[in-house]
């Protein structure tokens, strides 16, 4: 933090701080946050499309444990070690690169580059969709049958429900921040559940 501050001889200056506004420092803040909108959201609807699809699409029995369990490893390889490994496998002179530069197809020469938004975006999904899968599989379980049913008799749909519940957890969450983070510690009181 202190040679934020500091020039090359030691001396304090603020031009450091200052450079942090030039044009390719924004374009990289600007890339950040595309790629982290993207790859949430791409993440969390493929993610529970595949829980959805595995807990009630009526596939066989052995792919639930398969998906638990690669999404189990997958969702726990991140940082350096998934840049690594796909740098290792679609970087310039990735495995799956030059496998597919010997049989014709050159990604590189049609525009894919690792290091640019679609390049970090499919990286970062390679955790975020196996890390959705397994924070809402349980959520999925926990949907009892006879809400379902209460919910056609009552002419809704899955997703009337879905967002309703979602917008009454999120009224309750922001209830207790606001009793959490309050001075005398008192708010109001929580929302109604309906």
């Amino acid at each position: 933090m202190v040679g934020a501050f500091q020039d090359h001889d030691g001396a304090f200056t603020l031009d450091n701080i200052l450079r942090l506004w030039q044009p390719s420092i924004l374009r990289s803040y600007l890339l950040s946050i595309e790629v982290s909108v993207a790859s949430a959201f791409f993440g969390g609807l493929i993610g529970l499309a595949l829980a959805l699809a595995v807990l009630r699409g009526g596939l066989p029995g052995w792919l639930r444990p398969t998906l638990m369990t690669f999404s189990g490893v997958a969702s726990n390889f991140a940082g350096v070690p998934l840049a690594f490994a796909f740098m290792a496998t679609l970087g310039r002179i990735g495995f799956v690169t030059v496998v597919l530069k010997s049989v014709g197809v050159d990604i590189y020469a049609a525009g894919f580059n690792l290091f640019t938004f679609t390049g970090l975006t499919l990286t970062y999904l390679y955790f975020q969709i196996p890390l959705m899968v397994l924070v809402v599989t349980p959520a999925i379980d926990g949907i009892k049958a006879e809400w379902s049913e209460a919910a056609e008799i009552l002419a809704r749909t899955a997703f009337n429900i879905g967002a309703r519940s979602s917008c009454q957890s999120c009224g309750r969450a922001s209830w207790a921040l606001r009793c959490c983070c309050s001075p005398t510690r008192l708010a109001p009181s929580p929302p109604p559940m309906r």
